[in-house]
């Protein structure tokens, strides 16, 4: 048992425990990020077929993003972090189980709703809302978290060496070598959903808790925030999905790298963040939310420009791991100023309404990007993706950096 006498004030047991299930669900989803494509092209899949099952599984987590967030507001939030565990256990199972289109694209679908367990999601974020009123303890929390997300994606990314290594030692043709990596993902989401069963639900003092959905978010300062919100995150995501997407078939395809490649860059740039978000903190006292992303996100349409334009896989993954760690680096200043400009009733409906745009925007930009790579046009969504990165930017620096963000600027009603 975990004494909260010996943690600090802002993480208590059940934020232990949910940094235990995201780190095995970041693990799996480590290296699942990087040989699914890879995977779907040795087992034939063409790249505008993988870009489609990839937006298609987007498509289906504007379920996750929307509902999952709003209903979580109203009934609580540890039902849906089971759900949403439960769906990723699916996942690895039918990716395990069977080569088939249909079937994997079943898979695909369920897995977008089990992908809601990070940090930024809309019923973690609320959870984590619900637990620590302080904005300070807040984004300590954040931070805590993203470091936890990290050291599990890091060991996920190095996982992804392991097909190599079972076709070497254990006789496996190079596709069943793939799937026993996908039923330690199956173990790994297990053992992360028996977790989450032991959390408790967060005691936020309201009586009733099952308000009027209707009633987090009617307010017209409300509704004014989250379009604004929805409108930044949408640039945002767009940009995300041309960049970050397909990369992984992208430099298999124009570079000839595998996942066993692939895993120490991944791995690299999921570890180098980790020392850098214990200055998330002191960064935002000094400059506040809105200075870091502004910079942040100018600096990645930078590294994404450096992308599109590499000859050759050194600078090609030395700029993805740059990208990679800005991207990261700020996430938790990103997650912990949604929760600023909101009410502590309306977190969920804020994250899950402007999640559930930009991940509805972000799943064109895998079918777009499979397009540009069949026609061997492989700069052009890194191009793109640049372009978003410098809008958003301006987006923040023109929406944001003149008004003070306060907890609670969105009032329910």
């Amino acid at each position: 048992m975990i004494a909260r006498s010996n943690l600090p004030g802002w993480l208590d047991k059940d934020i232990v425990l949910l940094a235990l299930s995201m780190f095995f669900r970041r693990a799996s989803q480590g290296f699942l990020q990087i040989v699914r494509a890879i995977y779907l092209a040795i087992i034939g899949f063409d790249p505008l077929t993988i870009g489609f099952m990839t937006g298609f599984g987007s498509a289906v987590s504007i379920i996750e993003s929307t509902l999952f967030g709003v209903l979580s507001d109203r009934y609580g939030r540890k039902l849906f972090l089971f759900i949403g565990n439960l769906m990723s256990v699916a996942r690895f199972l039918l990716y395990a189980l069977s080569r088939d289109f249909w079937i994997l694209l079943i898979a695909q679908g369920i897995g977008a709703l089990g992908e809601g367990e990070g940090a930024g999601q809309p019923v973690v974020s609320g959870y984590i809302s619900d637990k620590i009123v302080d904005g300070t303890k807040r984004t300590r929390t954040f931070s805590t978290l993203a470091i936890t997300n990290a050291l599990g994606s890091t060991i996920g990314s190095l996982l992804a060496a392991l097909p190599e290594f079972f076709k070497k030692n254990l006789s496996l043709n190079e596709a069943d070598a793939y799937i026993l990596l996908f039923w330690i993902g199956f173990l790994f989401n297990l053992i992360s959903l028996i977790t989450i069963i032991l959390i408790r639900e967060p005691n936020t003092g309201e009586k009733p808790r099952r308000q009027s959905v209707k009633s987090t978010i009617k307010s017209p300062q409300a509704i004014r925030e989250i379009t604004l919100y929805s409108l930044v995150r949408s640039t945002d995501g767009l940009a995300m999905g041309f960049v970050s997407s397909l990369a992984p078939l992208y430099l298999y395809l124009r570079f000839n790298a595998d996942s066993e490649d692939l895993a120490p860059i991944y791995a690299a740039a999921r570890f180098i963040p980790i020392s850098l978000y214990l200055t998330m903190p002191l960064l935002v006292e000094r400059f506040g939310y809105v200075k870091p992303l502004i910079v942040a996100r100018a600096a990645s349409g930078l590294s994404s420009l450096l992308i599109a334009f590499a000859l050759d896989f050194r600078l090609a993954s030395s700029s993805l791991i740059l990208y990679m760690v800005l991207v990261e680096t700020v996430m938790p200043i990103r997650q912990a100023f949604a929760t600023e400009i909101a009410s502590a009733s309306s977190v969920g409906s804020l994250v899950g309404i402007s999640n559930s745009l930009r991940t509805l925007l972000r799943s064109i930009t895998p079918v777009v990007t499979g397009f540009f790579f069949q026609i061997s046009q492989f700069h052009l969504p890194y191009i793109l993706g640049s372009s978003l990165f410098f809008l958003n930017s301006f987006q923040f620096y023109k929406f944001y950096s003149k008004k003070g963000v306060t907890r609670g600027l969105i009032e329910s009603v």
